[in-house]
């Protein structure tokens, strides 16, 4: 008897927890049902606003804005003084002109920044004559003698293989 009433008590519980749950599920469910409505009427307003813009924008074509394109204050004058300036060193001329606050022009002609240019400018050439990239060096050709020398002894190489056989055969047909 005592187990009846135990295991009726354990569904009573498991009955209330089950209903909380369901709850917890529902109101859950309610929240987010309630959270996307609002996103949708959100996005809905937003929509039918940029469509009224559109329609204006439309009807007065004067009152769209036109981008002109940004000059980084530099104007004709200084756009021509570092057309002969490398690449490399027009950030320079540029940075020490603001330094300065004179013009690019100007800058160009100060003492300290023709020296800086002449110096940029050997470096670069002797990087250009020392030549600091690395190249393969093609290997010397070798001659129809060394390897049938090579080949007499067993020295050739499997690359030079067919060479020395082509040699060999080249002198026989001399030879005869």
């Amino acid at each position: 008897m005592e187990n009846e009433e135990l295991e009726t008590g354990e569904l009573d519980s498991q009955e209330d927890n089950t209903s909380e749950n369901e709850n917890n599920d529902v109101d859950t469910l309610l929240a987010q049902k309630k959270h996307f409505r609002e996103k949708f009427e959100k996005e809905k307003q937003n929509k039918e606003q940029a469509l009224k813009e559109l329609e204006e924008l439309k009807k007065n074509p004067k009152n769209v804005e036109k981008e002109t394109p940004k000059n980084s204050g530099m104007d004709l004058k200084d756009i021509r003084a570092l057309n002969d300036v490398p690449d490399e060193d027009v950030d320079e001329v540029i940075d020490f002109a603001k330094f300065k606050g004179i013009s690019i022009a100007e800058s160009k002609k100060h003492p300290m920044i023709q020296t800086l240019l002449k110096t940029k400018a050997e470096e670069r050439k002797t990087a250009e004559a020392t030549n600091t990239t690395s190249t393969r060096r093609s290997s010397s050709k070798v001659s129809d003698e060394d390897l049938l020398d090579k080949l007499s002894k067993n020295e050739v190489p499997e690359e030079d293989l067919d060479k020395a056989i082509a040699a060999r055969l080249e002198r026989k047909k001399k030879g005869n």
